[in-house]
């Protein structure tokens, strides 16, 4: 059977990635301040925060396996999807019945277990679907409506939080059924077939092993893929270290309300990251992706740093989410899309696979270093180090020998 036509396919996929997007918002905006109704509402512990804070990216390592044999087998691409879509929100259909910060937990780290496991075969979906210059003008904008649309919510349900602390189940709950109409949208896609050979591990030995094997041997064979991947863990482990900071910092320091949190973490974020968005996609068609990851680590390591600042005012507290929104527009692109361009014409799910495993590794030590140092030394301090990792990892990247030939990276 031949594959439709790619213009068609092209912009029908499109549209599934704009409106998974809007769909997925509600929840999303959601999720990004679970730790602080945890913190403030339920009474979560520090250790609480910092486990949450700790096993969401350690349980990526796992989500590894979930893609890891996706290679020579197109059919399973959509199911794939579609069945990490539907498993990281069924637990919150159940917050309206359940009030426990430890079912919280569970319910976040599956999310971010099924978010990670099904991000290779979507990427690797677009990447069959539609051009490269369509899909990251594609991928940003629909970005940038996700997160205007999650300034709205953020307004919305800032405002309901603070009247009615209580009413976050129903919240969460009706976000994660909203999040479910995406598999329909998903659904409709009809992926591109390529010629390829199916490979299957034959024990459970090999099924465990091959996964990091391929990706070692990848890291060793693209050495510009693996000097990419050491710039985003030295910028990745500096924002995970400040992470069970920042809750602290914003509760007990600055003694911020829901409102105030959530307008900083969602609309000033959100600003940030739509209004740059576009402008990410167009600097990544004419920018080495060296030097534009170098400009994002660099717009990230400013967040904590005027972060720090709003213990004098709070519109630093703005300011700083407003920088981190700017940074994170450009590092989402640049994180997603890496797989497919360093692939080129390969398989794009062990690329962006290796992604995945990468920021778990990251996360078996920051996020719980990071607990211990805000206790110890106190948040403040612990921002101004985070904030330290994402400006050498700019600087080294902007230094790496491969920004000098374009070529390395595969088009």
């Amino acid at each position: 059977m031949s594959a439709p036509a790619l213009p068609t396919q092209q912009k029908k996929t499109g549209w599934a990635l704009l409106w998974s997007n809007l769909l997925s918002e509600p929840l999303f905006t959601l999720y990004t301040f679970l730790v602080f109704v945890m913190y403030k509402d339920l009474g979560a512990s520090t250790f609480q925060v910092a486990l949450l804070a700790s096993l969401k990216p350690i349980i990526t390592i796992l989500s590894f396996y979930w893609s890891a044999g996706l290679k020579g087998r197109a059919r399973k691409l959509k199911s794939n999807v579609l069945w990490a879509g539907f498993l990281m929100r069924a637990p919150f259909l159940l917050c309206f019945w359940i009030d426990s910060v430890w079912f919280l937990i569970f319910a976040a780290v599956n999310y971010m277990f099924f978010y990670r496991a099904g991000l290779p075969a979507w990427l690797e979906i677009l990447k069959r679907n539609m051009g490269e210059s369509a899909r990251n003008h594609t991928f940003s904008i629909s970005s940038a409506l996700g997160y205007a649309e999650g300034i709205v919510i953020a307004l919305a349900c800032g405002a309901m939080l603070d009247r009615n602390p209580g009413c976050w189940q129903a919240l969460f709950c009706t976000a994660a059924a909203i999040g479910l109409v995406t598999l329909f949208v998903q659904s409709r896609i009809v992926v591109i077939e390529q010629d390829e050979i199916e490979k299957t591990p034959t024990t459970m030995k090999e099924l465990l092993i091959r996964p990091w094997r391929d990706s070692f041997r990848l890291m060793k064979e693209r050495l510009d893929f693996s000097r990419f991947q050491w710039g985003f863990m030295v910028s990745g482990f500096g924002l995970m270290l400040i992470q069970p900071a920042i809750p602290i910092f914003a509760v007990d320091v600055l003694g911020v309300s829901h409102l105030e949190m959530l307008t900083a973490v969602s609309i000033a974020k959100g600003l940030g990251f739509s209004l740059s968005s576009p402008i990410w996609a167009k600097w990544m068609g004419r920018l080495h992706l060296f030097k534009l990851a170098s400009l994002v680590f660099v717009t990230i390591g400013l967040m904590p740093v005027l972060l720090s600042f709003s213990v004098w005012s709070a519109a630093w507290l703005y300011i700083a989410y407003f920088c981190y929104g700017i940074g994170q527009g450009g590092s989402h692109l640049v994180w997603n899309m890496s797989g497919p361009i360093f692939a080129g014409k390969e398989d794009s799910a062990r690329y962006t696979g290796v992604n995945v495993a990468m920021a778990g590794v990251r996360g078996a030590v920051a996020p719980p270093l990071g607990g211990f140092l805000a206790v110890a030394i106190g948040p403040i301090q612990v921002l101004f180090i985070g904030g330290a990792l994402c400006f050498y990892s700019g600087i080294r990247m902007l230094q790496s020998k491969f920004v000098k030939d374009p070529l390395t990276i595969k088009r």
